[in-house]
Order: structure tokens, then C-alpha cells, then sequence
């Protein structure tokens, strides 16, 4: 009895008659059914195929000049404990600002996360105008928008919690 099956190279459709009274696992177990193509055989025992290898990571991105000139500065003027920059322009230049500018350079956008002493006593505002004066000349470059999370030591112990 031949049982009617739909294949295609690694997806599978079992005809919804035949699916409740004998089971996908019935019929792979038994050789009935594979899943790579029609052409082989299913061979109950042999081991399932490895997951495909995740693209390779470029593990040395290099800063564009912005970014650098961002760090550069900051680490100068603030002498952070820590300092994270991120580029976030690929996920904003679909903005009708970042498409009239051809989509921009690749570094309009940055989330910028900063632990440093620097900050002690000063309220967020005075922290993020602080650091906006710092990258004024890269605001006026093509610098268009920053996410800032600005902390002292002591916010940043509180907010990774007790060790």
C-alpha cells in the first residue's frame, strides 16, 4: 500500500487522513516516511543530522570614526570605570531623517552606557547634558540620537545586586 505523502527537500506533510491513525513517529520509525527527499530511504537508527554551523562572527569590528571619536572623549573627560558603546543605527535607518540622508553614515545612532565618578551629585539631566556638550562636535557630523544610561559606582553596585 502505497500512502500518500508530500516532500519536499527538509519539509514534510503527511495527508491529514493518515496523520491520526498512524502518527508521524509510527511512520518514520518504520521507515514509511523521511524527510530529506523522496530519493533515499528513512533508516530508523542512524543519528539525526548535526544542526548547521551559525554564521562566523567578525570577532574584530573595527569603530567607525564617530564612535571613536565618541569614545575618545568621553574616556578623556570622565575617566569611566566602565564604558559601553553601542551602534544602533542599522535598526533606525528606515527613518524618513536617516533615508533623506541616504540612510546616513552607519553611526547616527549609539547607546552609550557609562559608570564613572565623575557623575557623583549630579542629578541625570546634568549628567546627560554633561555628555551631549562632550559630543557636541559629533552631534554637528552626523551624530543623531543617543541612548545614555549614566551611573556613579556606587548606582551601578546597587544595580547589579549583592554578589
Amino acid at each position: 500500500m502505497r500512502l500518500p505523502l508530500l516532500a519536499s527537500s527538509s519539509f514534510l506533510r503527511i495527508n491529514k487522513a493518515i496523520q491520526p491513525a498512524f502518527g508521524r513517529r509510527f511512520l518514520q520509525q518504520t521507515g514509511k516516511i523521511h524527510t530529506d527527499n523522496m530519493s533515499t530511504p528513512a533508516c530508523p537508527n542512524a543519528p539525526p543530522a548535526p544542526a548547521p554551523a551559525p554564521p562566523p562572527r567578525n570577532p574584530t569590528r573595527v569603530p567607525g570614526p564617530i564612535e571613536s571619536a565618541m569614545q575618545a572623549k568621553l574616556m578623556e573627560a570622565l575617566h569611566p570605570t566602565l564604558i559601553r558603546i553601542q551602534n544602533d543605527s542599522s535598526q533606525h535607518s528606515h527613518h524618513s531623517a536617516m533615508r533623506a540622508m541616504g540612510g546616513g553614515s552607519g553611526e547616527t545612532h549609539f547607546a552609550v552606557h557609562i559608570v564613572s565618578s565623575e557623575f557623583k551629585g549630579l542629578l541625570q539631566i546634568t549628567r546627560h547634558r554633561l555628555v551631549n556638550s562632550l559630543l557636541k562636535e559629533e552631534f554637528e557630523n552626523g551624530l543623531h540620537a543617543l541612548s545614555l544610561r549614566l551611573k556613579t559606582p556606587e548606582e551601578w553596585k546597587v544595580e547589579l545586586g549583592p554578589e
